[in-house]
């Protein structure tokens, strides 16, 4: 009997708009997550919002009530994360939270410091998306160096394997739009950058992520 050749992300995206029940888009946005098809995922979210829009996808009961984030911090990501990608893809060398808050519309040393949660948050979609930490390299402090707060509290222990992946990461448009994705996914629920890394512990391994092979 000839072998039913499973279907692709973007074949099982088309078939989202014939779901008629919200229930189940859910469940299948929840397995599509667990599989790692983010696009999938965060299609069957805006499907749930569609048909049933208080709905969200694979938020467990035992997680917190949507953080009160104002959208500007989700809009403000996916900016910076086009700001970066240019960057990179022009070979330039990373940026500092200052000039990247300057070059976003943003003046000030309070802004400068909110945009450490605001790349925190591209960071954690880097790590739903299942790719090395992105912005943690490409934005740094003004005298240079890795931002010294990072991974100081939990998960503290792989703080090097983290900084050492992602300085030997390698990234591409597949990667980006994993990561455009997820910065979705976590839009769709209010989750700021805590909330997000909250979210993102309890569907990853935590350390096989922190030492994901270099592409």
């Amino acid at each position: 009997m000839e072998k039913i050749k499973p279907k692709s992300e973007a074949e099982l995206i088309a078939t989202v708009a014939k779901i008629q029940d919200a229930e189940s888009c859910i469940l299948f946005g929840q397995r599509a997550l667990k599989a790692g098809m983010i696009a999938l995922a965060a299609a069957c979210e805006e499907r749930a919002k569609a048909l049933k829009p208080n709905k969200a996808i694979g938020v467990k009961k035992g997680l917190p009530k949507k953080e009160k984030t104002p959208m500007k911090t989700h809009v403000v990501s996916e900016q910076a994360l086009m700001i970066l990608i240019e960057d990179y893809k022009a070979g330039c060398a990373p940026t500092t939270y200052g000039d990247l808050a300057q070059r976003c519309g943003f003046e000030g040393g309070q802004n400068v410091r909110w945009f450490g949660q605001v790349t925190d948050l591209i960071d954690a979609a880097c790590a739903l998306a299942n790719v090395p930490s992105f912005a943690l390299v490409r934005v740094r402090e003004a005298n240079g160096n890795i931002n010294e707060a990072a991974w100081r509290k939990e998960y503290s222990h792989l703080r090097d394997q983290v900084i050492a992946t992602a300085l030997a990461g390698v990234w591409t448009d597949e990667d980006f739009t994993k990561i455009n994705d997820a910065l979705a996914v976590f839009s769709a629920h209010a989750f700021g950058n805590k909330k997000a890394w909250n979210y993102v512990q309890g569907l990853i391994n935590m350390e096989s992520w922190a030492a994901l092979a270099q592409h």
